[in-house]
């Protein structure tokens, strides 16, 4: 299974509300570790981590691209 990458994170509250992530996610255990670049000006001004618990979230992973390089 995968473990890190970027992605989407929508976690199910206990009292039914849902709140959505967007940033690099990090399984660690039982959590998910959800980090947010935090823009300002439209400069990487900073970033915070949210930890939520893995059973109440779905992850939806963003495309990896990896481009192959050939040597002549």
């Amino acid at each position: 299974m995968k473990t890190l990458g970027s992605g989407k994170v929508i976690f199910f509250a206990p009292n039914g509300t849902t709140l959505e992530f967007k940033g690099e996610i990090d399984i660690r255990g039982d959590r998910l570790a959800i980090t947010e670049i935090i823009y300002f000006n439209g400069k990487p001004n900073g970033a915070r981590e949210m930890n939520v618990p893995l059973e109440q979230s779905v992850i939806y992973w963003d495309p990896e691209v990896y481009e192959e390089i050939g040597f002549e």
